[in-house]
């Protein structure tokens, strides 16, 4: 069984609509943001007795407006590596990682290659496109196209979530697999909600979402 996990209530139920519940899962509702994600799904593992396969985490994203390889919007997108991008010294133009004799800081983590190994397969073959790289966890959505670049050319990255790092750091210590994948809603540029199109996005992602874990479970 996996263990799907959303941000939000809306992000969860387009995959809820798009599922079929042949496949057994369990679901969780996050909340927004690294602290109450990593919060929340703490709780449930610690005081959950089932035995989960795995985590599987779902939701929108902003992709960063990279000169190659950029992804577009309603593009899906799985993550390879999962970055605290806020966690640091910040500059006017970057945002340091802390490092030191004395700091022991984890701020990226790199997600399941087997889980992300099967879940390119299942896409290959279902003639779904995708794209793959690092994602960038935030705590402030960027709300510009020079933070966009400053982080996309930082960590060589795809696209930015408000959850992932946390999920992947959590999961790092229940010793679970994590697959993450995301739907594009914006691009990363000079804040615009009319260009935005996270009702599409969660749809999009929510069947993609579904098709992974039924595919994954009959693997």
């Amino acid at each position: 069984m996996y263990l799907i996990t959303a941000a939000t209530a809306f992000e969860m139920e387009a995959f809820l609509q798009a599922c079929s519940r042949a496949e057994p899962f369990a679901q969780l509702i996050t909340g927004i943001g690294p602290v109450e994600a990593a919060l929340q799904l703490t709780a449930y593992l610690a005081t959950n007795s089932r035995s989960f396969k795995g985590v599987i985490n779902l939701g929108v994203g902003g992709a960063y407006c990279r000169e190659q390889e950029s992804a577009e919007l309603l593009d899906i997108c799985l993550a390879e590596r999962e970055v605290l991008g806020d966690l640091g010294i910040c500059y006017h133009d970057a945002v340091e990682p802390l490092r030191g004799e004395s700091l022991a800081v984890l701020d990226s983590f790199p997600l399941d290659s087997g889980l992300l190994t099967q879940a390119a397969i299942l896409l290959n073959r279902g003639k779904i496109r995708y794209k793959r790289g690092t994602f960038v966890t935030v705590s402030c959505v960027s709300g510009s196209r020079q933070r966009g670049h400053m982080l996309a050319r930082q960590h060589q990255a795809l696209c930015e979530n408000m959850e992932g790092a946390a999920i992947a750091r959590v999961c790092h210590h229940f010793s679970l697999p994590l697959l993450e994948l995301r739907c594009i809603s914006n691009l990363v540029e000079d804040r615009n909600l009319q260009n935005w199109q996270i009702k599409k996005a969660c749809t999009r992602c929510g069947e993609v979402a579904a098709f992974l874990v039924q595919g994954l479970w009959h693997a």
